[in-house]
């Protein structure tokens, strides 16, 4: 879809916006800009990271915003969707594949606003796509919390390891993002001497999520060995009460198995008191492995 977005009167340029362009219109913008044909790869081509190039008479932006109808995914083709900006002489183009509210709320913002330059449009969006992985982040703190207030409760999560795998993968793929979206936004210095200030604003907002993104990540990976080192305690405690049981009655075992061989010159077995001595003898041999180990701590 092709379309003129609407700006306050006194602006210094047009914008053009393509949502999810196909070829044809991407060469009808094509020769109307007189675009270089990198740009064009650059538009039609999905998987590109954030970047920042400058071309004659034009500079190309790339972007990745978190897409919230893809909140299960683990990928960054899955969780975010690509943002294209070219700023040429007198215009802006914008590319997407999808529509986002971030993008709707800061082109009515700008519609609705003072007359502005095409690099304080292309800032005011940079700041909504980078403001965009404040929400994941937030429900992958509070999913961690949850987790970890289940771990510690001793309950016992269902695929807790996997669901804190996932939250690994997301946050990593947000810093990884993110990381990738402060190079690019750092190469925009010399091109916007007019808005630093705004700049600044992006980039330390991109700082701060990055910065969340590693503790989270860090966090993940500490609740994941916590939940490995948790399953082998409880492993090890069902182990030691099946071994306390085996060592009272492997003895106890070992007597009715020599009884009850049955051998005719065994005088205990025609002897009137036989039974009682046995069973008092596994009784003494029981009573003297709870004992001991009550002495050596293992029963506590």
């Amino acid at each position: 879809m092709l379309r003129n977005l609407p700006l306050p009167e006194g602006s210094s340029f047009t914008w053009l916006d393509l949502v999810d362009p196909t070829e044809a219109e991407m060469a009808e913008v094509a020769g109307r800009y007189g675009l270089h044909p990198a740009v064009v790869r650059d538009f039609l081509n999905q998987p590109h990271l954030p970047k920042f190039e400058r071309l004659p008479g034009q500079r190309l932006l790339i972007l990745r915003a978190y897409d919230e109808v893809a909140k299960r995914g683990d990928t960054i083709q899955a969780m975010t969707r690509r943002l294209v900006l070219l700023t040429t002489e007198g215009a802006l183009i914008t590319v997407h594949r999808r529509e986002q509210p971030f993008f709707t709320e800061a082109a009515q913002a700008m519609a609705a606003g003072p007359a502005l330059r095409s690099e304080q449009a292309v800032l005011a969006l940079c700041a909504g796509a980078v403001k965009s992985f404040d929400e994941p982040l937030k429900e992958c703190e509070e999913r961690l919390d949850r987790i970890e207030t289940a771990l510690f409760s001793r309950q016992t999560p269902h695929m807790g390891i996997k669901q804190v795998y996932g939250l690994k993968r997301r946050c990593a793929v947000i810093k990884r993002t993110l990381w990738r979206s402060m190079a690019a936004l750092g190469a925009l210095k010399e091109q916007v001497p007019d808005d630093l200030g705004l700049l600044a604003d992006v980039v330390e907002e991109a700082d701060r999520l990055h910065t969340w993104a590693d503790e989270l990540l860090e966090s993940a990976t500490h609740l994941m060995n916590m939940e490995i080192n948790v399953a082998s305690q409880r492993t090890n405690e069902v182990m030691r009460v099946l071994t306390v049981f085996s060592a009272f009655f492997l003895p106890l075992t070992f007597i009715a198995g020599v009884y009850g061989m049955n051998f005719k010159r065994m005088p205990e077995l025609e002897h009137r008191l036989g039974y009682p001595l046995v069973i008092a003898a596994m009784v003494l041999t029981a009573l003297g492995i709870w004992v001991w180990f009550r002495r050596k701590g293992w029963l506590r």
